[in-house]
């Protein structure tokens, strides 16, 4: 196995076969909720399924729809806190993305070209790409690092609606073209037991300003995706 692509597989569990690996092409992802107001910084990576998300909002925001409070598998492949552990195995990354969660629009009736109340629309993600900024670490080592913008997006909708009965158009956001994601020249080697840490921000003083102030805030998932070649353990 070449030592470039894929790094030692070490710290196996005691039930893998020695010496074998089940080789695939597969995201390593995790995510955090976003919303009005929000400043500072969170992590993401660090939480497996079955605990809280990471939110990242201003003082009076709830979040409160039901895929954005806890970590399924929509929103996150790792089972064990800031390690890929056993259920993934040792990976090389490829390419790194980040996804905004879309609001969708009421296409008919009185209420035609509102915005959800949850999801990002044309100014929230205005507001994430003005704002935001990301690092990767591996074993407490920074590995990538830049704004948002730096960073594509693994997929989505793309296009615009248009509302005949109020003459508006409402855009579907993503974070450059889906499918764009950055990708590295140089893979990035991450052991089982390595850490992972996806550190994400808004810089400086500034905090997001999301169309809607109060109640849910306009919260949306921000995905992190870690496209690789990932070893997995082969088992008898």
């Amino acid at each position: 196995m070449p030592q470039m692509l894929l790094p030692d597989a070490r710290g196996r569990s005691p039930t893998a076969i020695d010496g074998k690996s089940a080789l695939r092409d597969d995201n390593v992802f995790s995510a955090i909720v976003v919303a009005y107001g929000a400043a500072g910084s969170t992590k993401a990576f660090t939480v497996p399924q079955g605990q809280s998300i990471p939110q990242l909002k201003g003082s009076g925001i709830t979040v409160s729809a039901a895929h954005q409070l806890t970590h399924t598998e929509l929103t996150t492949n790792l089972t064990k806190a800031g390690e890929a552990g056993s259920s993934i195995g040792d990976f090389s990354v490829r390419r790194v993305g980040i996804d905004i969660e879309q609001a969708y629009y009421t296409v008919s009736g009185a209420s035609a070209g509102i915005q959800n109340s949850y999801g990002a629309g044309q100014q929230e993600a205005a507001e994430l790409l003005a704002k935001t900024w990301f690092q990767l670490k591996i074993a407490g080592t920074k590995q990538q690092e830049g704004a948002m913008r730096h960073f594509g997006s693994a997929g989505g909708v793309a296009g615009s609606l248009s509302q005949t009965g109020n003459a508006a158009v409402s855009m579907l956001p993503t974070n450059n073209l889906p499918g764009n994601m950055r990708v590295l020249q140089t893979p990035i080697l991450v052991g089982r037991t390595d850490t992972i840490e996806g550190v994400y921000g808004v810089g400086g003083s500034a905090s997001l300003t999301f169309s809607t102030s109060t109640s849910q805030g306009n919260s949306s998932l921000l995905w992190f995706t870690l496209r690789s070649d990932i070893a997995a353990d082969v088992r008898g």
